[in-house]
């Protein structure tokens, strides 16, 4: 008994149960995936054998916190931190098997008082003629890919007892429409069986007889009456000006409370719910007509124990942080005593290569039909007369799509990086182009600008097949039959990871077409607002406008002139009268949009972000500077001295100079942005970016192996953050993330990605040193040793941030929307890589496993689990945070051989893995 008590209660038996529990959330995920949330929670979440894991997880943490006495090694913030786990997993328990979550439908001018509950039940009812007089709900959840059981005995009020049993369930799939679900009912020595189908408004049931007695049966949510009624006075749905996007919605309710009589108002939004009653009230989602709200509504009683549980969590991660006689205090002495930091050595494989933004000059020659000399003469006249007319109009106010105003300098580059590739083209800059293809469509459509990549298409096009740009024309007959047509729908039907190289190009161009045509036809170009003040849409004359008369005539007539004066600029080089033309429609925008038109230096800095492209250009810079970095340092290795102690002290610098201008364009994008720019993948991507440089030059300023590391991995991420399937535009955000939760959640959560990247790429730093070890340098040991106490620090501080932005999102979830926890993929995922990054460091307490190339191997891998909750769930899972739509993206190619070279190292490292710790 003694030995099993010792064997249970042991590290070994912690880390495989945190493997068992990760494991079968991951698996959830997939399944959850394809057969939906219910069979997940069904298989699952909900399962019994995974509340046994739970319990399990609890005694066992329990157990070693009693046998290993913590409390008595003055390891307190230790012994706070495992102890608001078993709290948090108190709480949670709480709310599982004693919360309500459900919903509430109000329509205006009507009230109620009715929740409607998540869960499904099968609900006896015995009726007295045609009134209900007993109800007996049984919470059930009948799913397709497992045998589903229900027998239940029913004691009755008069002690009759009623038998009911589940004959056969017939899934939606197998049905002709619902799902039908048939049950054998006995009473009074007869049976009869009943047929059921979903029935979510617990109205219309039919009751039948058995033993004389009536019953009636019921398969959906349970329905709660409240002592107290909401009734909906006003739903308010506020959109962006000129889109159909919401900005926000709003229920202007009544309380009613039928127990004293007593009523007051409340408006319920999101992040603002109202309370009463023990129950808390979310504004959910509204009906399409706008005249009706839907709140979810959730009663909590482990929210108390839930809170103190984070709380302690975060105090405690925190108090880890500074403690004397903790890791981190032991870690950072062991490198204090260390005289010196070496070798750095970095292997990075790049897939492709940066599209960057090229600014070189393609020949007019290899783009322009050489009969065309008239629109050769109109590039090279745009070229060299209109520069700096291009700048001002850059500063033209225009409503995207969206609803967001923003100036025309932000538009153009989008549109035109998006079908040529490139911000320059033909030696014109984006503006520039942006203006000849606007006022001069029919001779832009006969310049080659669109890129292929397949001859094939150009082939079927009509064009010759070494020709890499095709022009707008080549793709229609006779000006409006479509060449494309049935090889876009064909390649459209294809699954993502199905379609060759030729569909994906297919798809690639008709996209650069129809953003062609939408300047060409001048729908783009929607910068007059409604002089009526009707409506905050911005029109162009372009569309059908509804307006008055005399309205469209001041607006034709005012692109008129600009249209005409630009002509004439562009003849003679003399710019006056377009100045003035073009001046003239911003004060139109100004007179009739003023409480649109954003304040001048906030257009101004947009612009300045647009033209310096900050981010895109930081590249290059983080990855040159951090490779040279790693070859100075490898050259001191090699020599086995420093002597160029002078050029990493620039390097440095320069390093430092590129986080404050890093720094700096965050903060612009915030100013322009209005939000903090953390808000989808790309500000996310940038944000991670600038979590690794500043990991590296603050916490690791002096080892240079780690400011190297971080610099390169800075500019890895920001590389993936300009590739093609990221969008770099500045949006507006929906409703549920305009909450200051958003910037401390996701803040956090994403900064820790920063440092766990940085232990990636020291891990794989210390297994190419493992590689390298020799007799005749044990400077090389020392390294190791080094290096791994920074991975350790830098895992300890990423795994907090991880750990307390995640606890900190259930928070947001539960004051937003009711719930801190819905088994979301990108939620289970972050949760998985806590455990994960628990299990890495918990190794060390394994005698046989404390050593720096098992916990090398550990940090590598580990990091697969943050590019799962990153991209993996974002592309290939759906979810509440998921970007995918439809079939997912076919898995990259490159991945095999990243996931290759990386057990490749390790295998390699493992003959020369002989180095203790004796830390």
């Amino acid at each position: 008994m003694f030995k099993f008590v010792n064997m249970f209660f042991s590290i070994w038996t912690s880390i495989i149960l945190l493997f068992m529990y990760g494991f079968s959330c991951a698996v959830a995920t997939f399944v959850e995936n394809d057969f939906g949330t219910t069979t997940a929670k069904a298989l699952i979440y909900n399962a019994l054998w995974f509340d046994i894991l739970h319990i399990l997880l609890g005694i066992n943490l329990f157990g070693i916190i009693i046998i290993k006495k913590l409390w008595q090694q003055k390891k307190y913030a230790i012994f706070s931190l495992h102890i608001s786990f078993l709290v948090i997993l108190i709480g949670a328990s709480i709310t599982r098997y004693f919360g309500v979550e459900g919903g509430m439908h109000i329509r205006e001018g009507e009230s109620s008082n009715i929740v409607v509950t998540s869960d499904e039940f099968l609900t006896l009812m015995v009726f007295d003629g045609d009134e209900i007089i007993e109800k007996y709900p049984f919470r059930v959840n009948f799913i397709p890919l497992k045998e589903n059981k229900f027998d239940k005995e029913v004691k009755l009020n008069n002690n009759d007892v009623v038998s009911l049993y589940l004959n056969e369930y017939t899934p939606e799939e197998e049905a002709v429409s619902n799902a039908i679900i048939e049950i054998n009912v006995k009473y009074n020595d007869e049976d009869i069986d009943v047929l059921l189908i979903p029935n979510y408004t617990n109205l219309n049931i039919l009751p039948f007889e058995i033993g004389g007695k009536r019953f009636g049966l019921n398969w959906g949510p349970q329905q709660i009456e409240l002592p107290f009624s909401l009734e909906l006075k006003d739903f308010i749905l506020d959109r962006y000006p000129g889109s159909m996007s919401p900005s926000s919605y709003a229920s202007e309710i009544v309380v009613n409370d039928h127990l004293d009589n007593s009523s007051f108002d409340y408006v319920i939004f999101m992040n603002n719910v109202l309370d009463y009653g023990g129950y808390r009230f979310f504004q959910s989602s509204y009906d399409q007509d706008e005249l009706g709200t839907i709140l979810s509504v959730n009663k909590d009683p482990g929210k108390i124990p839930t809170y103190i549980g984070y709380t302690m969590l975060t105090i405690s991660f925190i108090w880890i942080l500074f403690i004397q006689n903790g890791r981190i205090h032991k870690l950072i002495t062991h490198l204090k005593k260390s005289k010196m930091f070496e070798f750095l050595l970095l292997l990075m494989v790049f897939y492709g290569t940066h599209s960057y933004a090229n600014n070189s000059t393609l020949t007019q020659e290899s783009n322009i039909n050489q009969d065309s000399n008239e629109i050769v003469m109109l590039v090279d006249e745009l070229k060299n007369n209109t520069l700096d007319h291009s700048y001002k109009f850059g500063y033209l106010l225009v409503q995207d799509f969206g609803g967001r105003v923003k100036p025309i300098d932000t538009l153009a580059m989008e549109f035109i990086h998006k079908i040529t590739q490139k911000d320059k083209f033909l030696g014109l800059n984006y503006n520039q182009l942006f203006l000849g293809m606007i006022i001069y469509p029919d001779k832009f459509k006969q310049i080659k600008m669109i890129p292929t990549k397949t001859t094939k298409l150009r082939e079927l096009i009509g064009v010759d097949k070494n020709e890499k740009y095709i022009a707008f024309n080549d793709v229609f007959v006779d000006k409006n039959i479509y060449k494309l047509t049935n090889y876009v729908e064909e390649a459209n039907r294809k699954k993502p990871a199905l379609r060759n190289q030729f569909d994906k190009d297919i798809l690639s161009v008709n996209e650069k077409i129809n953003m062609a045509f939408y300047i060409y036809s001048g729908q783009i170009f929607t910068i007059f607002p409604d002089p009526s003040g009707n409506t905050l849409s911005w029109v162009t004359p372009a569309e059908e406008m509804q307006l008055d008369s005399d309205d469209i005539d001041t607006i034709n007539f005012l692109l008129g002139e600009y249209f005409f004066t630009f002509h004439h600029g562009l003849k003679n080089n003399k710019w006056t009268q377009a100045d003035e033309a073009l001046q003239n429609i911003q004060d139109f925008q100004k007179q009739y949009a003023s409480s649109l038109v954003p304040p001048q230096e906030r257009i101004e800095l947009e612009i300045i972000l647009n033209r310096y492209n900050i981010f895109d250009n930081l590249t290059m810079v983080y990855l040159s500077l951090g490779l040279l970095l790693f070859f100075v340092v490898f050259y001191e290795i090699i020599r086995n001295k420093q002597t160029l102690s002078t050029l990493k002290k620039i390097i440095y610098i320069l390093l430092l100079l590129c986080v404050i201008v890093h720094t700096a364009g965050l903060g612009l994008r915030w100013y322009v942005g209005e939000h903090a720019p953390w808000s989808n993948a790309y500000e996310s991507m940038i944000y991670i970016a600038w979590a690794c440089a500043v990991a590296g030059i603050t916490f690791f300023r002096k080892s240079y192996l780690a400011i190297s590391a971080s610099s390169i991995l800075t500019g890895i991420s920001l590389f993936v953050a300009h590739l093609g399937f990221m969008d770099p535009q500045i949006g507006n955000l929906v409703p549920v993330l305009k909450s200051y939760w958003l910037n401390i959640h996701v803040s956090i959560i994403t900064a820790s990605y920063g440092f766990l990247g940085l232990c990636f790429m020291l891990g794989i730093i210390t297994l190419i040193l493992f590689i390298m070890r020799n007799k005749n340098n044990q400077n090389i040991d020392t390294s190791i040793i080094n290096i791994h106490c920074i991975n350790e620090i830098s895992m300890i501080l990423g795994l907090a941030m991880l750990t307390i932005g995640n606890f900190l999102g259930g928070v947001w979830a539960n004051e937003s929307w009711g719930r801190y926890w819905g088994w979301d993929s990108k939620e289970t995922w972050a949760l998985i890589s806590i455990i994960v990054y628990t299990i890495v460091l918990h190794l060390r307490l394994i005698p046989k496993l404390n050593n720096p190339y098992t916990f090398a191997s550990a940090s590598v891998i580990a990091f697969y689990s943050i590019l799962m909750t990153y991209f993996g769930v974002n592309f290939y899972l759906s979810g509440l945070h998921s970007y995918a739509a439809g079939d997912p993206l076919p898995i990259p190619t490159f991945l095999y051989y990243f996931v290759f070279g990386t057990f490749t190292l390790i295998f390699c490292a493992y003959f020369k893995k002989g180095l203790k710790l004796s830390l």
